[in-house]
């Protein structure tokens, strides 16, 4: 019940994080991205493709994608930090390949898909440590984890 409180909560204030901050060289900050590759292998598979759905799905909501779009990219890449257990590895990259997803299922997003590339790799970077941190402390807090 802890862990399904904890999802929930890191959902909405990883929207709200999302919605409410501003751009930084023009694109935003990943945090829903970021939590789902975070919590990936440290929740049960179910758990963690459950989130990466529901994070996904929220991202599409807020960004006006189509259906499934960031979604079905966060399922994936979920799914990849569990096979590979490299997650830090995966956030690194998981922003700048999150763009090029984007571009293959709507060529038409403001800007030109290398610049948003070449700017998603600071700000993904940042973001990575940021949210991972926070996360990290948070859990901690909550006790999740601990026997």
């Amino acid at each position: 019940m802890v862990q399904l409180v904890f999802c929930l909560l890191v959902l909405a204030v990883g929207g709200a994080a999302e919605e409410l901050m501003p751009k930084a060289l023009g694109v935003g900050f990943p945090v829903l991205l970021m939590a789902a590759l975070f919590l990936a292998p440290r929740r049960p598979a179910l758990v963690s493709a459950l989130f990466a759905l529901a994070a996904g799905g929220c991202e599409d909501a807020l960004s006006s994608l189509p259906f499934a779009t960031s979604a079905s990219f966060f399922a994936l890449a979920a799914v990849a930090v569990r096979s590979s257990h490299m997650s830090y590895v995966a956030m690194a990259v998981a922003y700048p390949v999150y763009h090029m997803w984007l571009w293959l299922w709507r060529p038409g997003l403001e800007g030109s898909v290398f610049s948003r590339v070449a700017a998603s790799v600071p700000v993904g970077l940042v973001t990575a440590a940021v949210v991972s941190a926070v996360l990290y402390m948070a859990e901690r807090g909550a006790a999740i984890g601990e026997d």
